[in-house]
């Protein structure tokens, strides 16, 4: 008797598009998403004629076509791929103004139209500084998981004992031999 075993493997909505990149990406996400095509359009900032010649691509057209599928299976993940896109490019726009502030500064003299002088500025920096100043978040642990760090220990908590140089203990390359006596029992005949 064959037992014949059928191994399924679950792909995410990101694996499957990582053919697309740039527009057609967030476009596809978007729909996905439950968003119309026109207003997908106009917040990519594509035109139909790019559009159209996305339409002629076949890895576009083949996902396109699942659209409905995905659109029942994906949503939520596809409203947080876009979400995490949104965050890198406001990193990204964060660090331009930043790099645009510096230079202003590194000016004999502020310029009259800098960007420093903008609430934008300000509201960027503010947002920098209170997240550098936030302190770590406190981690409450369960008496369970403080019972597994004692028995179980992370490499953080554990100390080495020596000094490390070059990758090695030092208190290896000076280990001595000690030789221990045996001692007998005191005989009972004393």
């Amino acid at each position: 008797m064959v037992t014949v075993v059928y191994c399924y493997t679950i792909m995410s909505l990101g694996e499957k598009i990582k053919v697309l990149s740039g527009n057609r990406r967030k476009f596809f996400l978007l729909r996905v998403a439950d968003m119309d095509t026109k207003t997908a359009l106009k917040l990519c900032g594509v035109v139909r004629g790019t559009y159209n010649t996305w339409c002629q691509n076949t890895d576009f057209v083949e996902l396109y076509r699942q659209r409905a599928d995905f659109a029942n299976d994906f949503k939520q993940e596809a409203v947080q791929l876009l979400r995490r896109e949104n965050q890198l490019e406001a990193v990204l726009l964060e660090g331009k103004i930043l790099s645009r502030m510096k230079a202003d500064l590194n000016e004999p003299y502020l310029p009259e139209g800098s960007i420093v002088r903008t609430n934008l500025a300000r509201e960027v920096y503010s947002k920098l500084m209170s997240e550098l100043d936030a302190p770590p978040p406190a981690t409450v642990l369960t008496w369970e998981q403080r019972i597994q760090r004692i028995f179980n220990p992370s490499p953080e908590q554990i100390e080495i004992q020596g000094e490390v140089i070059d990758g090695q203990f030092s208190e290896t390359a000076n280990i001595e031999e000690t030789k221990y006596q045996t001692c007998e029992p005191p005989s009972v005949n004393q």
